[in-house]
């Protein structure tokens, strides 16, 4: 009789979960994959269309864990930085040897000791460095530093000074520095009367000096970039080159064997040293016709050079082409120099952007509609067509393909995203470290498996909690001895409790593509209302589904909302997925929310000879129905 009254009782229970399925109003969401939601005319922007959705591949579980990268900047303490950020599961570091930190005799790096220490630890804990080759207009290349008096004031816009002496300064290569900024020779001597110390200068005085003031002057191993072919460019060039490989002989010769090199961060700051005419009176060198970062410009020159030079000694370098990081289309990736092996990107744009206010171009809008809202996206602005610069133009499958000549594979790297709380509106720390956390999950699961090879967030460390930096601002005073738990930052566990959902993945060069049919069901929300004459932004519509496989018989698929303000609470949203391609039944299917380390329930999971059905629930960040065959 127990038997049978408990029989009726799980009829009676499957019965009202039946009906209460039943009741509820279901919205298919067909087609999922969409080729249209890419399709954009260049110029114009939509508040409508998700480009990511134009395409849905499964990714290797192996490739993306290898993806999971930090920009590493700390000044100290780094034996327990490295083992901190290894242990959260990150596989890959950028890190910045700039030119201005070779020695004037170009053999070693001023703090060679420190550098190589830094790569050993990389070396020892299994990161994959991407080493950014820079000339920052602050410390641009080997230089010399001379402090100097001024004898007699020098009123704004004088085209000469007068100094209290003239030994050691070198015309054309000796400059005044920082007048009104970080920039070393900002104004170069050119010519000197040894006689009265009167020095002409380069171009009109920026700021007015007063007589007996002390002034600062560095003398350049190299002169600034001049137009291709010019002799004073190829004679720099050489110089950079040597650094380039200075660089690769010291990776070498700490054990680092795979690598690569990003040539130049930005070009939208502190790169004055790019062109002669920022230090001399405009017009001063004339420049050729040719765009510079086309073939024949000196920036596309100069990265030829480089990649040549790099290639001819270590075959085996990545050459990463990283003028591209805020110019995203500026060059076709055809037209990249020879043997380019890819391209960077900085996307950022998790910060406020207030509409209609900060609307660029209202009429180049698709479809003539600009919501009322604030957005702050974890993915930053480039996944969607809120500008017309989507990435997605770029990574999908079929321009993936696209690669300059001499290159058989071209890779895509995020070499810098993250936020700064405060450009959201977060000033207090618990408020950051949660929006830090959400905005670094979302990123590297959408990026990595959207076409991005690498994404390294920035940044590995800040001395403010609302600042971009994932490790504590306490850091640098830790012992070397504390455990990873006893400094983890709501980020890092995040990642960590990622990066062990995939930790059983295994290379696989070709996965198994898996399709999704995806359905919401109950109540739904809106990402924004539209008006008489256009419909809403369902929440449906965004909701985001990148599948992965970790081995033969495991897949992982990431499933969450994404809404256009991480700041605004979260809402869980019930859906239908039917998971179909693993190949056969499933033995097992969870869900994990890395967020919490938590598994949540699957109220109701069917399986077949190809894959799963399931009722969920998401939210806005990431989490992981995890299918084992």
């Amino acid at each position: 009789m127990r038997f049978r009254f408990l029989a009726c009782c799980i009829v009676m229970v499957c019965m009202a979960l039946s009906i209460q399925h039943s009741e509820a109003q279901e919205y298919p969401v067909r087609p999922y994959v969409d080729a249209n939601q890419l399709n954009v005319p260049w110029g114009w922007h939509s508040f409508y269309k998700q480009p990511w959705r134009a395409y849905m591949e499964t990714r290797s579980g192996y490739n993306f864990l290898q993806g999971i990268g930090v920009n590493y900047n700390l000044p100290a303490n780094d034996e327990l930085a490295v083992r901190s950020i290894a242990q959260a599961g990150i596989k890959a570091v950028r890190f910045q040897i700039g030119w201005g930190s070779v020695n004037w005799n170009e053999t070693a790096f001023i703090q060679d000791t420190a550098i190589r220490n830094i790569l050993q630890l990389f070396k020892k804990y299994n990161l994959r460095p991407t080493i950014l080759l820079n000339a920052y207009q602050g410390v641009p290349c080997p230089m010399q530093t001379l402090s100097r008096t001024i004898t007699k004031s020098a009123p704004k816009n004088s085209r000469s000074i007068t100094l209290d002496s003239v030994t050691g300064i070198v015309p054309k290569y000796t400059g005044l520095s920082n007048l009104t900024g970080y920039t070393a020779a900002e104004v170069f001597i050119i010519g000197i009367n040894t006689a009265t110390h009167v020095c002409q200068l380069s171009r009109p005085l920026p700021i007015a000096i007063a007589a007996n003031k002390q002034v600062a002057l560095n003398t350049l191993k190299y002169r600034p970039l001049y137009p291709s072919g010019n002799s004073n460019f190829n004679t720099t060039v050489g110089g950079w080159n040597k650094y380039a490989l200075l660089v690769c002989s010291t990776l070498k010769s700490c054990g680092i064997v795979d690598f690569d090199l990003e040539v130049w961060n930005e070009i939208t700051f502190g790169s004055a040293f790019l062109n002669i005419n920022n230090y001399f009176s405009p017009g001063t060198v004339n420049f050729p016709k040719a765009d510079f970062l086309h073939s024949g410009g000196h920036l596309w020159q100069l990265a030829a050079h480089t990649i040549s030079a790099v290639k001819a000694k270590y075959p085996s370098v990545r050459m990463i082409w990283g003028f591209s990081n805020t110019t995203f289309f500026h060059t076709a990736i055809e037209d990249l120099p020879n043997s380019a092996d890819g391209q960077s990107y900085h996307p950022y744009g998790v910060g406020t952007r207030s509409f209609p206010a900060q609307e660029q171009s209202p009429a180049m809008n698709v479809e003539g509609y600009t919501p009322s809202m604030d957005v702050r996206i974890p993915e930053g602005w480039a996944q969607e067509f809120h500008q017309t610069e989507s990435l997605l133009r770029l990574i999908n499958p079929a321009d993936r393909l696209r690669h300059p000549k001499g290159t058989a594979h071209f890779y895509h790297y995020m070499t810098e995203h993250g936020v700064s709380p405060k450009e959201c509106n977060i000033t207090d720390p618990a408020k950051a470290w949660d929006l830090k956390t959400k905005v670094a999950l979302r990123a590297y699961i959408f990026w990595l498996h959207k076409g991005m090879d690498m994404l390294g967030y920035y940044d590995a460390f800040d001395s403010s909690e609302i600042g971009f930096g994932l490790l504590p601002s306490t850091f640098l005073s830790k012992p070397v001895s504390v455990t990873f738990d006893q400094i983890a930052t709501p980020p890092l566990r995040a990642i960590q409790n990622l990066t062990n959902a995939f930790a059983q993945s295994v290379a696989i060069a070709n996965p198994n593509q898996l399709a999704v049919d995806v359905t919401a069901l109950g109540d739904q929300s809106q990402i924004f209302a539209g008006d008489s004459s256009h419909p809403p932004l369902w929440s449906r519509e965004v909701c985001t589904v990148l599948p992965f496989q970790v081995s033969a018989n495991k897949y992982i698929v990431a499933l969450y909302t994404m809404t256009f303000d991480i700041t605004a609470p979260a809402e869980e949203a019930s859906y239908r997925f039917a998971v179909t391609g693993c190949g056969q039944q499933p033995n097992d299917v969870q869900l994990y929310d890395p967020l919490t380390d938590t598994s949540i329930p699957i109220p109701v999971t069917s399986v077949n000879s190809d894959g799963a059905t399931v009722e969920l629930s998401i939210s806005n960040t990431p989490r992981l129905l995890i299918i084992t065959l």
